[in-house]
């Protein structure tokens, strides 16, 4: 079994913005096993915000489409990549990831949610952050996307500053 690390870089937060996707091809031969999806807020830009934003994270029944498409190896801080974090840096073509995808990733369930709270000034910015998949429990095993299954991170529908992105952590095999 192979171990990635998908890294979403830091983006705008938006009213019912679909920050990223990551999708299991039917046909693609493999499991993928997300074991964590960790937001990650920038302290790195001035905001004043009074609320925080609300994090969804959904399976979904079909792909991103149009948004960016995920790299292999890649190396630019503003692009969303797919890094080995062993010897084996080759992905399964079926795996994909779409970075603000703009149509597809279409809900299939809700699996969690979380708060956070995005103004740089405010302690509460950099407290831990609860995983999206396991929400703190290391008894919770990985969400397992088989053919044609996926995840997405959608924000709620109240608007905030600020930047956020997401730390994932996944097996193929």
């Amino acid at each position: 079994m192979a171990h990635y690390n998908l890294f979403v870089p830091l983006q705008a937060v938006g009213a019912s913005l679909v920050y990223f996707d990551l999708f299991n091809a039917s046909g693609s031969g493999v499991i993928v096993n997300v074991k964590s999806v960790i937001p990650v807020v920038s302290g790195a830009v001035g905001v004043t915000g009074a609320v925080a934003v609300d994090l969804f994270l959904t399976k979904t029944s079909t792909v991103g489409t149009t948004g960016t498409a995920a790299v292999n190896e890649g190396t630019s801080l503003t692009a969303c990549t797919f890094t080995g974090h062993d010897t084996d840096s080759f992905r399964p073509g079926g795996v994909t990831a779409r970075l603000t995808p703009g149509g597809g990733a279409t809900a299939a369930g809700v699996l969690s949610w979380v708060s956070v709270f995005t103004e740089e000034t405010s302690a509460a910015t950099y407290s831990k952050v609860r995983d999206l998949v396991r929400q703190g429990y290391n008894s919770i095993p990985p969400v397992s996307l088989a053919g044609g299954q996926g995840i997405r991170v959608v924000q709620g529908s109240v608007a905030s500053v600020g930047n956020i992105g997401f730390n994932v952590l996944l097996d193929i095999g």
